[in-house]
């Protein structure tokens, strides 16, 4: 190859690498004015974690660069999303969606938003298009059918739904979600069927209140009551799992939202998660004696004992009145046999916290085992005048009197008890225990018919009562 044909070659390659460079920053030039167009102005930032707030005006101006323009506006809808900014959110998910209208996580995303402010239909609109690029996101279908369910379109939320479970068949919250549409429908077997299968999959964290109303419209009381004696409501509804949406996590660094992240994740199986969580939170705000409380009580169900005791000692620290650290810093050291350091805590408890119902109560139940009784009971009575409204130091303060021999000023205590809780178990089957032991056969009955209404009292419980009074008076009650 001679000379001239070496460089007419090179000035040919040197030629395209110009053009594709040309090429490559006008497109990001072009990238970088529809980012800006979308970008939303930097909220108040003031308040925020350092953390949240350095990040996000990285972010911002990564967005704002010409060659990283594309990249910046995916960080900045996470950590907008993430951290609780959901209008900048959504103006970021509309910048991606014009960058890239066949990625259905941002329809997703945004749809999720948009879906919290109340506006079903444009939700609905946002996830029918998410649904329409990519069929096979369960979690799309799921939510799509939730929608469409809450704005009263039963055709559309059973389709959707059956999509889910095409997807996923497995899926308690589509099947759920199809039960709860023949239950609205009045179609009774076939919702039957389906929250059967629905609580035994979730044992009862999903389908528990519908299927207990369920068995009450078709007459099965015993059914619901078994149910509502063994099983216990979840007490707040958990979204399903959605990987889009659980990924958004790893760009949180808000403390409160990592907390409620990491208790998702503990009551789910994952404390070491949790963990992970907590510990970040407790790295973006050290005096955060909530997240550390949290961090330290999770840490003692992992059985990372020294773990705990650093946590719930830097809560004392932090917040000397706050009674839940010196309460389960004392309870932890006493149950590693430490009780010399488990008493002086519980005292400087006290000292730091005079008017802490909780603490009284554990000082009085440490009394009461070491056989300082007449010590314990003004311990009790304290807690009582402190917190008249939960049961636990009636209880334990009426059992402790029945077992002196005080059983009148006993019985009067438990009483008590369902003053501060209408129908709470343990009072009732203290009363009806005592009132057969006294051999008042009416009153045994009386107490037991109330036994036998509260469905909280375990039928392990009822029957013990139940042969106690055979043996007693020689007769069924």
């Amino acid at each position: 190859m001679n000379q001239r044909r070496l460089f007419v070659i090179l000035a040919v390659v040197a030629g395209a690498l110009l053009l594709g460079g040309a090429a490559w920053a006008w497109q990001a030039g072009g990238t970088q004015r529809a980012v800006a167009a979308a970008l939303p102005a930097p909220p108040d930032l003031t308040a925020a974690p350092a953390a949240v707030r350095d990040r996000i005006l990285a972010a911002d101006a990564r967005a704002r660069g010409r060659f990283t323009a594309g990249a910046g506006l995916r960080e900045l809808s996470r950590l907008y999303h993430a951290n609780g900014y959901p209008d900048e959110a959504l103006r970021c998910y509309f910048g991606l969606r014009q960058l890239e209208p066949t990625e259905a996580r941002w329809y997703h995303l945004a749809a999720l938003l948009t879906a919290g402010y109340g506006e079903l239909e444009p939700a609905v609109e946002l996830w029918r298009r998410a649904t329409t690029l990519d069929p096979t996101y369960a979690p799309a279908w799921l939510r799509l059918g939730e929608t469409t369910f809450k704005a009263n379109q039963p055709a559309e939320a059973e389709a959707a739904f059956n999509a889910a479970l095409r997807q996923a068949p497995d899926d308690a919250y589509a099947l759920f979600g199809l039960a709860r549409l023949d239950f609205e429908a009045g179609r009774w077997e076939p919702a039957r069927q389906k929250l059967e299968t629905v609580v035994s999959r979730t044992n009862y964290t999903l389908g528990y209140d519908l299927i207990v109303s369920l068995y009450e419209r078709l007459g099965q009381a015993d059914r619901a009551k078994a149910i509502r004696a063994s099983a216990k409501a979840s007490g707040a509804y958990r979204d399903p799992a959605d990987p889009w949406v659980d990924a958004l996590i790893e760009d949180c660094f808000e403390p409160y939202r990592l907390g409620i992240a990491a208790g998702n994740l503990a009551r789910s199986g994952d404390p070491a998660g949790a963990v992970r969580l907590l510990r970040r939170a407790v790295e973006v705000t050290p005096d955060d004696v909530s997240a550390i409380f949290q961090l330290g009580t999770l840490l003692i169900q992992q059985r990372d004992i020294p773990g705990a005791i650093e946590q719930l000692r830097r809560c004392t620290e932090l917040s000397p009145d706050f009674s839940d650290g010196w309460a389960n810093l004392s309870a932890l050291q006493a149950s590693i046999g430490e009780t010399a350091a488990a008493a002086r805590t519980l005292a400087e408890g006290l000292r730091q916290c005079p008017d802490s119902p909780g603490l009284h109560l554990q000082l009085a139940r440490n009394l009461q085992q070491a056989g300082r009784i007449a010590e314990a009971i003004p311990e009790f009575q304290t807690s009582i005048r402190l917190r008249p409204n939960e049961p636990e130091a009636y209880l334990e303060l009426g059992n402790l009197l029945i077992r002196q021999g005080r059983n009148a000023e006993g019985l009067a205590v438990v009483e008590q008890a369902l003053v501060a809780e209408p129908g709470n178990p343990m009072a009732l089957s203290i009363l009806a225990f005592s009132a057969i032991h006294s051999g008042d056969e009416a009153e045994a009955r009386r107490r037991l018919a109330t036994v036998r209404e509260q469905p909280r009292v375990p039928a392990a419980q009822t029957a013990q009562l139940n042969n106690a009074f055979r043996e007693k008076f020689g007769r069924a009650p």
